[in-house]
């Protein structure tokens, strides 16, 4: 397709019928009286949006915390900053919607005239295509919008025809570069397609808008189709990326229906994953886990549009925060086709913000640049706070004025809450798309039911010769347990880290007793029980809410060097008020009285004293076959997990399970001949032995003999 360059579009050529023959001052007084048909409504401007306004009036301009005057007649192509990424935010133009709402606020002309200036410099000295297409394809967004209030709402006075017309021109002249120079594949494909297609509508006049029309659409929707994965998450894998493209493609459904466009119907229905997932990201306190080069955002408003089309009570119920709508059937969910996770509490947690959250990462490196190297990383929260973090991406630059190449740092795989081997990250560095061979990593489980939820995530490294395999159980509602096993003939070490957040900088010490060592945070507990060879320490590392800002917040890190298969059991302890009192102690398997290796079998004893109760818990895990039994303290267990509890009379007050045959508690059978691997979950009832345990299809039911009915029926 030809490129055209601005001045080679005389007027005759930009527009078609009428418009074609219009003097530049007609051209203007069509467009200021055509109306805002087929458009958004236009958000009101804000007094807050004067600040800003100002400062651009002052060519002074502030992009990830970075400020520079540039002064009068400014060189548009000189970049003050180190940063690349200052210079692309200054041709995105996101500014101009602070321009345009003081106007809209104050109807003051000097904000139109630095609109006209700023478009007429830019257009005398940057040719189409400076930087990249992604870029032309946001500042013709913002360029369109902005013309909506300066232009059609309220017919500055500032604006003549003569600049209409070169702003026009250049509006046409852009959107040919991006059709000839799309970018193959991802979010910025999605954007700058969007671009054409709001151009298309805004602009029917254009002589090329149909074929901008069909271009966009056809592309747009193709998209659509092989952007979002079958779960509806975006194929980049990023949480703060997902959301981006979300709002491009809402902005072209939206836009679609006011043009009475027709759009498929399995757009619409991976839109409505995509919204799901989106649901389920936002963590209790409506913020997002910085995964794969995000940032700590909020998308509750972009949520609020979303149900304009797609009405879902579960929407009102996240953007309410439990007030409105309707909470989902579904607890927790898994992703299968990303390989993202979310386990929480029950939604109807009052108030909502102190739910318990964990989002889990067993994604692969995801398309595109912005993979970090991060497999079975998660994040966790509770009580309104974030308490184990994704520290984020502060950076793109790979330079900085303290010599630390910090892109490294938070890319890396020590700056996430995982397993590094060897000191090694997952796969070698690079700071955009991977070359070499990513990591494999495979979601082996996921289970969810009343009382518990248990995931088996699996990374293979090309970079080590250790499978890394993590087990996540959580105890609902109150705690997790996180079980890292490192499978390996060989010798190695291992650094397994928990980056905690900036609240928790000058709050967290920690102890080791005779049995565990105990770390103290705010809000948060974490545990591990006392092995020959970890060592513990509280490192010093950096969590960046948003691009260009980095706070301080503390690192915990259990090292260890181990021949063989190795372990680490964590337990993780959310607290709202007063630490509860925990201990842990690490509990000897064994197999046909033969002690078992960490590779075969691990059990863990959990003491628990709160404020208003003592309880005793143990944690089982077989890691080879569910059919073969174990023996661990008084307890035999045949089956792949089993969590018991005990209170202070030493009564089972709790079981769960999963791929549970048979247990027997001082050689005495509570579940026995269950066919096939179960689901088992009997919480908050005391049991007593003489209960009866029967199987019924896939559920396990619980009877208590001493009260009629059914107390709980666990689905598989």
């Amino acid at each position: 397709m030809s490129v055209f360059r601005l001045a080679a579009i005389p007027n005759e050529n930009l527009f078609a019928g009428n418009t074609s023959r219009m003097s530049c001052a007609e051209l203007l007084a069509y467009f200021q009286n055509k109306g805002s048909h087929g458009y958004f409504s236009l958000a009101k401007g804000k007094e807050k949006q004067l600040a800003k306004a100002q400062a651009v009036l002052a060519n002074e301009f502030e992009f990830n915390n970075e400020t520079y005057r540039l002064g009068d007649n400014f060189d548009w192509k000189r970049n003050p900053s180190n940063d690349i990424e200052w210079l692309i935010l200054l041709h995105k133009f996101y500014y101009f919607k602070e321009l345009a709402g003081a106007y809209d606020f104050t109807g003051d002309e000097v904000y139109a005239r630095k609109w006209v200036g700023l478009i007429d410099s830019w257009i005398e000295q940057v040719p189409d295509g400076f930087i990249d297409s992604q870029v032309t394809g946001r500042r013709l967004q913002q360029w369109i919008l902005s013309y909506r209030y300066f232009v059609v709402k309220w017919r500055s006075a500032t604006v003549t025809g003569d600049f209409f017309e070169r702003f026009l021109q250049s509006i046409n002249s852009q959107t040919h570069y991006l059709c000839a120079h799309l970018t193959p594949e991802g979010n910025h494909r999605t954007l700058e397609l969007y671009a054409i297609f709001l151009v298309a509508v805004t602009f029917p006049e254009f002589r090329d808008s149909a074929f901008f029309l069909e271009f966009s659409t056809q592309k747009l929707i193709e998209n659509i189709k092989r952007d979002l994965l079958a779960d509806g998450v975006h194929r980049e894998l990023s949480s703060d990326y997902h959301h981006t493209v979300l709002k491009n493609y809402l902005r072209f459904r939206e836009l679609a229906s006011l043009n009475q466009i027709e759009f498929p119907q399995v757009c619409d229905e991976l839109l409505k994953r995509a919204i799901e997932f989106s649901c389920y990201v936002h963590k209790p306190d409506g913020l997002i886990p910085a995964i794969n080069d995000g940032d700590c955002n909020s998308y509750l408003a972009l949520l609020k549009k979303a149900k304009t089309y797609y009405p879902d009570p579960f929407i009102d119920y996240v953007i309410s925060k439990g007030d409105e709508g309707r909470a989902p059937l579904r607890r927790s969910k898994c992703f299968e086709d990303s390989g993202y996770s979310v386990l929480r509490s029950d939604w109807a947690v009052n108030p909502y913000e102190d739910a318990l959250y964990l989002f889990f990462d067993c994604a692969s490196i995801g398309f595109g640049s912005h993979g970090h190297y991060d497999a079975l990383n998660f994040e966790m929260a509770a009580f309104g706070h974030s308490l184990i973090v994704d520290p984020g991406r502060y950076t793109y630059n790979e330079s900085s004025d303290d010599g630390v190449n910090w892109r490294r740092i938070f890319k890396e795989t020590a700056g996430h809450n995982t397993v590094v081997v060897d000191g090694l990250d997952q796969m070698p560095y690079r700071p955009g798309r991977p070359v070499d061979p990513e990591p494999i990593t495979t979601l082996k489980q996921f289970v969810s039911a009343t009382g518990f939820d248990f995931l088996h995530g699996q990374v293979i490294s090309h970079q080590y010769p250790v499978v890394h395999e993590r087990m996540i159980f959580f105890k609902h509602p109150e705690y997790w347990i996180v079980t890292d096993l490192l499978r390996t003939i060989d010798s190695h070490s291992y650094d397994l880290y928990f980056h905690l957040s900036n609240r928790a900088q000058d709050g967290t010490s920690y102890v080791s007793t005779e049995t565990c060592h105990v770390v103290t945070s705010p809000n948060l507990l974490v545990a591990q029980p006392k092995n020959s060879g970890t060592q513990v320490a509280i490192e010093q590392g950096y969590v960046s809410p948003e691009y260009g800002v980095k706070f301080p917040a503390p690192v915990i890190k259990f090292s260890k060097q181990q021949t063989g298969t190795a372990s680490f059991c964590t337990v993780l302890y959310p607290f709202k008020d007063s630490a509860p009192s925990v201990e842990i102690t690490q509990v000897p398997v064994y197999k046909d009285g033969r002690l078992c290796e960490a590779s075969e079998a691990s059990a863990i004893k959990i003491d628990v004293r709160t404020a208003t109760s003592t309880y005793e818990d143990y944690y089982f895990l077989n890691h080879g076959f569910a059919s073969e039994q174990y023996d661990f303290a008084d307890i035999t267990c045949t089956g792949k997990v089993l969590f018991l509890r005990r209170d202070e009379n030493r009564r089972i007050v709790n079981l769960q399970g999963e791929g549970i045959q048979s247990v027997a508690v001082n050689s005495v059978e509570i579940l026995s001949k269950l066919n096939g691997l179960n689901t088992v979950s009997y919480q908050d009832r005391i049991i007593e032995f003489s209960d009866k345990f029967s199987q019924k299809r896939k559920f396990v039911t619980v009877i208590d003999t001493s009260k009629s009915g059914s107390l709980y029926r666990g689905g598989v």
